[in-house]
Formats: structure tokens, C-alpha cells, sequence
């Protein structure tokens, strides 16, 4: 598809320098294309009218209509066109004069190549802009016309989806009134572990049941729907006439949500509340603004009404993951739950000793730490996303940054202990085949190398695996072991020392009889006697 030119009128009283200027833009660059080329203000307001370029490059002095009446002239007819003035230093005035127009952007004579195609682009940049915002409202128009009830059941879900990306505007959505405004209701498990979803079903329904009930009669229009976490977001509007009313009816949904939940026990409540905008485009903003403030609930207290104008919005920490990231992942890497903690506990500081920041970020510092950990601990791959997500969603219950720490450092520390003990009980493995091996082969030549060879693990290793699991080098073991089966033999049958030596690996009945009488303290014949 052909990209949009748009077009530049271009106005000097000296044609010259008008077809100068047409020479210095850089076309090839920019999507703009050359309307015309004229020498009075009065053949340009013409071409103004009837063509309606997109941009007009005129100088201020010039015979029948100055430059500075063809701008007013213009935005008389309201004609939403990109002015750039071209004067030189003695009419620097008139060019300052000319910025209270409404003008985009002034060059001086001599006029400089570069600083002409430097406007150019970003007026171009500016124009690509619009026509990305007009094509994404032109798209999102066209899907809600589809059916006005999908539009009602799913608008606010879809602007909060959207994150504010997108400016959204339509006049065929049911919203009429002067002022849109969102509120955040959060609901909080007071033990996480002990959550319902029957209940939370329920309970949800009520809470909606109570915000028609209170918003309707005030409102023209609300919009509720719930998400993730038990976040129920509203969106109304209502006419500034009723503004005071509406702040006293936010007051009396917290009242009468908290009044409802006082018969149960799982449940505390917090309302965010965003900022009242006059632009239906910005309703995007306001629900960002209700959760943004409700986060903020982890420092200022559950149980209340936050809204968004008493937090700091202008001061953010600074992200502390960053400051620990590597002690973080070597407490990971070396299975140390209380260095984990230590961690933690640092990273969590920054917001224990502030009160002048967004503390909303708590939240995203436990994303991350989470993250963090499960691509670093070692797990089964299709369990991490079950873990991380539990993990994640435990962390949005907690209403204060200790309760949100000490989750963050039982969970996570629960799970490096997890891991620990698989890795160690993979590491004893070879040591268990090793020994149900010797078990089996007792009376047969048995070395290291061999065993290590049938545990699949380099003989070395294998020797300081062997030794750290069982306190004993394998050579001490194997003995140890032979000795035992001896012993046995001599007390529950009539078989020949020499025979009994060889039957636990021993081909020398002289060996076999030193041996056994170094380890045991007496000799095999004696032993018989004393145990028979």
C-alpha cells in the first residue's frame, strides 16, 4: 500500500526564494509532496481553501496579505493546518508575535537546509502520530459498533487490558455524563492459604450488588467488572454538578462493603481511587490511577479510601533488586535459605525506611524476585508456572510491606529447601547403587574403579561422594561389609574358615584369617567358639 504524502504550500514574495526552499527539502525523505509555490498571502489563503494543504511555509512580509493575516485567517476557518514562518532578523518580532498564532515552528533568513528538513521531520513525525492514533480509534470503533452489548459487558475489562495504551473514544459506548472516574476495590485474604473460591464468587457479587446500588441513582452510567486477584474495578461518570455527591458515595461503598464483611473472617477491603477526567479519552488513566493507589495500601493500611492525588507520585526508589541482584542469586546457587532471608530483607529495607515514594513498586519488586528465583532454582519446567504464579498471587494479598517480606522469604525459602533436599537425595543415589552392589558381589574382586564404572560417575568423585555419605572411605566399607558376612557364616555354619574366606572374597584362608582377626580383635576359629 502506497504511504499518505502530505502536502506543502509554500509562500515568498520572492518566487526565488520560494523555489529555493523547494530545492532545500529533502522529499525523498518525508512523505510530503509540493501543493504549490506562490509569491502573495492572498493566492496562498486561496490554495488554503480549496486544496487544504496539511503544511504552509510562508514568509511574515508580503504584498495584499502578510503572512501573520494568513495565519488568522486560516484558523478562522478553523482549518487544523501546520504553519512554519520564515522571516528575517529585522521582523524576529513579528516571528515572536507569530508563535502566539499558533504556529508550529520559525526559521530565519538565510534559511539553513538543515534546520528546514529538522521541522519538517518533526512535524512529519508529528502527523504519523495522529494518524496512528486516529487509525487505533478508527479500529476500536469499528470492533464496539459490532454489538453494543459486547460493548457494555466488556469495555471497562478491555480498557484495563489495554494498560492505557490505546486512547479510546466512541460515542456509541453508553457513557454521557461531563466526568469519568475508576475506583479499585481490592479485597485481601487475611490467610491466603485459606482462600475460597465459592466464597469469593459470593462475595464479589455482593460487592458489585452494593456499588450499583449506591453509584446508579448519582451516576449515568457505571461499569464494573472484576479481575485477577479480586480487583473490582468500577468506571462512571456523572455531571460536575454531582461531584461532591459521588466523593460521599465512594465513602458510603467502603462503609457498606466493610459492614457486609464483618461476618466474615478471610476479607479486609481497601479502595483506590483515581483522579476525575473530563476527557473521554483519558478513562484509561483514572483506572490506572485507582490501582496504582490501592497498591499503596501495602504502607498507608488496609481498610480505607486511598486516592491517587495523596500519593508521591514524583518520587520512585530506586530499584533495589538491581543494588542485590548477585548476592540474591549466589544465596539461590548455594541453597542458603538464611542468606535468602538476608536478602530480602535488604532489598525490602529501601521501603521499611521511606514514607515519601509510590510504594505500588513492592509489588513488582516481588515479581521480580520470583522471577528470579524459579529461572534460577532447579525444578521440574512444567511446575515452575504453577509455582510462580501461586507465588505471585500470594504476594498481592499482603497489605503491609512485612506482611509482603515474610511471605516473600517462607515461600521462596520453603522452596530453596525443597530443592535442596532433591539435590541431595540425587547426590546419595549413586552411593544407595554402590552399596546394594557390594551387598550382591561381596565375595567377588571388587574395586573402586569398578563400582564407579557401574554408578556411571569418575572414580575420583565417586570416592568423596562415597566418603562424605557414609563417613567411611569404600575401601573401609567394602571390608567392613566382608568382615560382617564372615562373622555370619561362622556362626550359622560348619564351613571351613578357608571356604568361608573365600566366600566373601578372600582367596588366601592365611589373609583372610589375618585380616579378620586385625578387624575383629580375634582369631576366625576363636570367634566360632566364642559364638557357636
Amino acid at each position: 500500500m502506497q504511504k499518505r504524502k502530505w502536502r506543502v504550500l509554500i509562500v515568498d514574495d520572492e518566487f526565488r526564494i520560494g523555489m529555493l526552499i523547494k530545492k532545500l527539502i529533502r522529499w525523498d525523505e518525508f512523505p510530503l509532496e509540493c501543493a504549490d509555490i506562490v509569491d502573495n498571502g492572498e493566492s496562498a489563503f486561496h490554495i488554503i481553501k480549496e486544496q487544504e494543504p496539511e503544511i504552509v511555509i510562508t514568509d511574515i512580509r508580503m504584498p495584499k496579505i502578510n503572512g501573520l493575516d494568513l495565519i488568522c485567517m486560516t484558523r478562522e476557518l478553523k482549518k487544523d493546518i501546520k504553519f512554519v514562518v520564515i522571516s528575517g532578523y529585522k521582523e524576529f518580532e513579528y516571528a515572536h508575535r507569530a508563535l502566539q498564532y499558533g504556529v508550529d515552528d520559525y526559521l530565519l533568513k538565510p534559511i539553513n537546509e538543515d534546520e528546514l528538513n529538522k521541522v519538517l521531520k518533526k512535524i512529519c513525525g508529528q502527523f504519523e502520530l495522529l494518524e496512528k492514533e486516529t487509525r487505533e480509534k478508527q479500529e476500536l470503533q469499528e470492533t464496539v459498533a459490532e454489538s453494543k452489548q459486547i460493548i457494555r459487558r466488556d469495555f471497562l475489562n478491555n480498557i484495563i487490558e489495554q494498560g492505557g495504551k490505546s486512547r479510546v473514544e466512541d460515542d456509541r459506548v453508553p457513557l454521557e455524563g461531563e466526568i469519568y472516574r475508576g475506583i479499585d476495590i481490592k479485597l485481601d485474604y487475611v490467610d491466603y492459604k485459606k482462600s475460597d473460591k465459592k466464597q469469593d464468587r459470593i462475595t464479589v457479587g455482593k460487592v458489585i450488588e452494593i456499588v450499583e446500588g449506591i453509584l446508579n441513582p448519582a451516576a449515568e452510567e457505571v461499569l464494573i467488572c472484576e479481575k485477577e486477584n479480586l480487583h473490582i474495578y468500577c468506571l462512571f461518570n456523572y455531571d460536575n454538578s454531582r461531584a461532591k455527591e459521588i466523593r460521599g458515595k465512594i465513602n458510603d461503598i467502603l462503609s457498606e462493603i466493610q459492614e457486609y464483611l464483618l461476618g466474615f473472617e478471610q476479607y479486609e477491603v481497601t479502595i483506590g481511587v483515581g483522579t476525575e477526567r473530563k476527557e473521554f479519552a483519558e478513562i484509561s488513566h483514572s483506572i490506572k490511577e485507582s490501582n496504582r493507589a490501592v497498591l499503596n495500601r501495602i504502607k498507608l493500611g488496609t481498610g480505607r479510601l486511598i486516592y491517587v492525588d495523596n500519593i508521591f507520585s514524583e518520587k520512585e526508589a530506586k530499584n533495589p533488586v538491581i543494588r542485590y541482584k548477585e548476592s540474591f542469586l549466589a544465596s539461590i546457587e548455594s541453597y542458603g535459605r538464611e542468606n535468602l532471608e538476608l536478602c530480602i530483607n535488604q532489598i525490602y529495607s529501601v521501603f521499611m525506611m521511606r514514607d515519601d515514594i509510590d510504594f505500588s513498586s513492592c509489588y513488582s519488586v516481588a515479581d521480580e524476585l520470583i522471577e528470579i528465583f524459579f529461572e534460577s532454582i532447579d525444578v521440574q519446567q512444567e511446575e515452575v508456572h504453577q509455582m510462580v504464579k501461586d507465588t505471585k498471587n500470594s504476594c498481592q494479598h499482603c497489605g503491609s510491606v512485612l506482611k509482603l517480606k515474610n511471605l516473600l522469604k517462607s515461600e521462596l525459602g520453603n522452596y530453596l529447601d525443597i530443592a535442596r533436599e532433591a539435590i541431595e537425595t540425587e547426590s546419595s543415589k549413586p552411593v544407595r547403587q554402590a552399596k546394594q552392589y557390594i551387598e550382591e558381589h561381596y565375595g567377588e574382586k571388587i574395586v573402586l574403579e569398578d563400582i564407579a564404572a557401574v554408578v556411571e560417575l569418575n572414580p575420583v568423585y565417586f570416592s568423596v561422594l562415597f566418603k562424605k555419605e557414609t563417613d567411611m572411605n569404600f575401601s573401609a566399607y567394602l571390608l567392613n561389609v566382608r568382615m560382617e558376612k564372615a562373622k555370619e557364616k561362622l556362626c550359622t555354619t560348619n564351613e571351613t574358615i578357608a571356604a568361608i574366606g573365600e566366600s566373601v572374597g578372600y582367596r588366601d584362608p592365611r589373609y583372610f584369617s589375618q585380616t579378620f582377626t586385625k578387624t575383629v580383635g580375634v582369631k576366625p576359629a576363636l570367634y566360632r567358639k566364642l559364638h557357636s
